[in-house]
């Protein structure tokens, strides 16, 4: 059994732009979860490094006054993961939400054209005074 009449040619390619825009979506999608995934494990990574020299700075304290000022100093690189990993969330987050707008855009017009032409070939088009023409039955 076919997927879709191949009788129509309109038809198909309407049906073709509408298979060609998911599959470009779903891969974009895709694309930015896998990214969005090695971001966070990256920085996972570097919370346990930082969780470790952290408890290793705090364990290495003779005087019990000293970890405060030891805490502040151990903090400071993550805190710069932090805004790096938060950047580059950011950059991922726009890049895909851009990937994926040019591909709504593209395919949306390309369906729209398509569907125009299967219109007009199925016969429903419009009159000149605006209302629609309708086949016999």
């Amino acid at each position: 059994m076919q997927a879709f009449p191949n009788s129509n040619p309109a038809l198909r390619a309407q049906l073709e732009a509408q298979v060609d825009l998911m599959t470009q979506m779903s891969r974009h999608a895709t694309e930015a979860f896998g990214q969005l995934g090695e971001l966070n494990l990256r920085m996972l990574r570097q919370m346990m490094d930082d969780s470790i020299r952290l408890g290793r700075a705090l364990a290495a304290c003779q005087d019990p006054f000293q970890m405060g000022a030891v805490a502040m100093r151990e903090t400071q690189p993550a805190a710069e993961h932090w805004r790096t990993w938060q950047t580059e969330l950011m950059q991922v987050l726009s890049a895909g939400g851009a990937a994926l707008a040019r591909d709504a855009n593209n395919g949306s017009w390309q369906a729209a054209r398509d569907a125009g032409e299967f219109m007009q070939s199925a016969g429903g088009g419009a009159a000149p005074g605006g209302q629609a023409v309708h086949a016999p039955a």
